[in-house]
C-alpha cells in the first residue's frame, strides 16, 4: 500500500509510455524468452506460445493503453459551464487488487496483474503454480523496465492460503480472477462472510472456464473434424 501513493501521483500518460515501451520491449528482444518460457513451464506448441504469450500479451497492454486514453477523454455533460460545471476525476480504487491468474494462458496472468496499474492500482499477484516460468518473466521484465517496486507483488503461494490472506485484509478492493467455478465460488463467499471488516465493498472480476464446444456441420468431413478437435484440446 506503501507503493500505491507514489504510483497514483504519476501522470497517467508516463504511465501509459511506460506500458508501451515495455510492450515495444515484448514484441522485439523479449519475444522469443516469452514463447521459450511458455512452450517450457506450460506445454505448449511454438504456435500456440507465440499466439498467447507474444501477440495476445502484447495486444492486451497496447489495446488497454488506449482504452485508458479514451476514457480519460470523458467528462459530464456541463450545460451551462459558468454556472455549474462538471467535472469527472478518475481515480484507482481504494485498496490493493488480488489478482489470481491461470495456468493456461500467459496474456491472460499478465493482464489481470499489470493492467490495473494503468489506472493507478497496485495488485497482489497469485500465479498459478503451473505458469510460474513465464509468469515470472513477465514481472522481471516489468521489473527491468523501471517498473516500480511494490506496484505489482509476485507471489507464488498456496491457493487456500492466499485466499484467506487476501479476503481478510480490510484493503481488499478487488478480486481479479481467472480459473475455476469452485474457486471463484469460494472467494465470492470468503469476500461475502468478511463484508464488515472492508474498507469499502470489493469488486469481484471472474472469469471462469469454457467447455470448447465445437459446432460441427452434417456435411463435414469427419476425419477432418476428428483431427482438428484433437488438435485443439
Amino acid at each position: 500500500m506503501a507503493a500505491k501513493a507514489d504510483w497514483e501521483r504519476v501522470p497517467i500518460d508516463e504511465k501509459i509510455q511506460m506500458f508501451l515501451r515495455v510492450s515495444d520491449q515484448m514484441a522485439d528482444i523479449y519475444r522469443a524468452d516469452l514463447n521459450a518460457t511458455t512452450m517450457l513451464g506450460q506445454a505448449k506448441t511454438m504456435v500456440q506460445a507465440e499466439i498467447d504469450s507474444a501477440c495476445e500479451l502484447i495486444d492486451f497492454f497496447r489495446f488497454n493503453c488506449f482504452f485508458a486514453k479514451e476514457l480519460m477523454k470523458y467528462q459530464p455533460i456541463s450545460e451551462d459551464p459558468s454556472t455549474t460545471l462538471n467535472l469527472l476525476r478518475y481515480r484507482a480504487l481504494e485498496g490493493f487488487i488480488a489478482s489470481v491468474t491461470p495456468f493456461n494462458f500467459t496474456a491472460i496472468a499478465g493482464n489481470l496483474a499489470y493492467t490495473p496499474c494503468v489506472m493507478g492500482n497496485v495488485t497482489l499477484w497469485k500465479p498459478s503454480d503451473t505458469a510460474i516460468l513465464s509468469n515470472y518473466l513477465i514481472y522481471k521484465i516489468f521489473r527491468d523496465a523501471g517498473f516500480p517496486d511494490g506496484v505489482v507483488n509476485f507471489l507464488p503461494s498456496d491457493g487456500p492460503v492466499f485466499g484467506k490472506t487476501v479476503t481478510a485484509h480490510q484493503d481488499l478492493a478487488a478480486v481479479n480472477f481467472t480459473g475455476s467455478v469452485p474457486t471463484f465460488q469460494w472467494l465470492w463467499k470468503a469476500v461475502g462472510e468478511n463484508l464488515q471488516n472492508f474498507t469499502g465493498f470489493p469488486k469481484l472480476i471472474g472469469e471462469c472456464g469454457g467447455k470448447n464446444y465445437h459446432f460441427v456441420h452434417p456435411t463435414a468431413e469427419v476425419k477432418t473434424v476428428v483431427a482438428s478437435t484433437i488438435r485443439s484440446a
